[in-house]
């Protein structure tokens, strides 16, 4: 069953609520709505596309399934269905992850760095 709660202005309730975000993305830049979500301590199932490829370590914080494969995606989500402790495991390594790799300081220092500035 799908829920759709319509617009909102502040996402964080809804992804407090969830377990695993999903975002089966055809095309993204750097997603941040993914990186929002692994910034709560969420499980993340998204596309092995560009930017999402580089949130997401497959079987670790979450799972990268193929474009427009509805058959993968089906999977992905029976995952968590059927592991008690996936989503919350996982979702832990979405928060080391965000801290280690996407933290804002670590990003303007390195951009400071290479503009050498």
């Amino acid at each position: 069953m799908i829920d759709y709660l319509g617009e909102t202005d502040d996402v964080r309730p809804y992804v407090r609520d969830a377990s695993v975000v999903v975002l089966p993305s055809y095309r993204e830049g750097m997603p941040r709505s993914v990186l929002e979500a692994m910034s709560m301590g969420r499980a993340i199932i998204t596309t092995d596309v560009p930017g999402c490829r580089e949130t997401v370590i497959d079987k670790k914080n979450g799972f990268l399934i193929t474009v427009k494969n509805v058959d993968e995606l089906v999977i992905a989500m029976e995952n968590f269905i059927s592991s008690n402790n996936l989503a919350s495991t996982m979702g832990k390594v979405s928060r080391e992850i965000v801290e280690s790799k996407f933290d804002v300081r670590l990003i303007n220092n390195e951009i400071i760095k290479v503009m050498k500035l």
